[in-house]
């Protein structure tokens, strides 16, 4: 099935594993031709459950993709994570303890630089105020991914209803005198609790 449905994809694309988490098991194939010798072999992972997700490839216009983060069902920040290596490994938590392997030697390897907030994006932004399903399907916590493509276009390409915790991104909230996503998400689940104990 596999092989079928990479035949009616648009090279570039990318085939990743169903509920990979932090980007395991995500490849980008240039051709069919390279799809199909990595399928064939034992280079190729199989996935846990056995559903695999065939994709577009959509290439960004700098090297960056941005994860929008939402508590309670609100907009609570946006993240700019750093794509230059080419990888997919993109979890911004420090329990994912992601090894860089820049394309260049000299490339610096800190996980903290990875990961940056766009203090530009609000609330109000366009994007963010068309997320507004998710509050129509009580997803209360999730993070949405986009990427900004040669066109200037906007293209949602991953939700993940849960957040992670980044002691940068958390001090960089902190220290605007913003509160912390995870004080955030403990205060959520706590009014949550209080609302099934009464």
């Amino acid at each position: 099935d596999l092989s079928k449905i990479a035949q009616n994809l648009q090279t570039p694309f990318i085939i990743k594993h169903n509920q990979g988490g932090k980007g395991l098991g995500v490849r980008l194939f240039e051709s069919f031709a390279e799809f199909e010798k990595c399928l064939n072999s034992s280079e190729f992972e199989q996935s846990a459950d056995g559903i695999y997700l065939a994709q577009e490839y959509v290439k960004s216009k700098a090297p960056f993709i941005t994860r929008i983060e939402f508590i309670a069902g609100k907009f609570h920040y946006a993240v700019r994570v750093d794509t230059s290596d080419g990888g997919f490994e993109l979890c911004p938590a420090e329990a994912c303890e992601i090894e860089r392997k820049p394309k260049l030697a000299a490339a610096a390897c800190d996980i903290g630089a990875k990961f940056s907030l766009r203090d530009e994006i609000k609330a109000e932004f366009p994007l963010v105020k068309k997320l507004n399903f998710l509050q129509a399907h009580k997803i209360e916590i999730a993070g949405v991914e986009f990427i900004e493509n040669s066109q200037n276009e906007l293209v949602v390409y991953d939700i993940n209803t849960n957040t992670n915790y980044n002691k940068t991104l958390e001090d960089a909230l902190r220290a605007q005198g913003l509160q912390g996503a995870a004080d955030r998400v403990v205060e959520f689940l706590n009014a949550e609790f209080q609302k099934e104990v009464k």
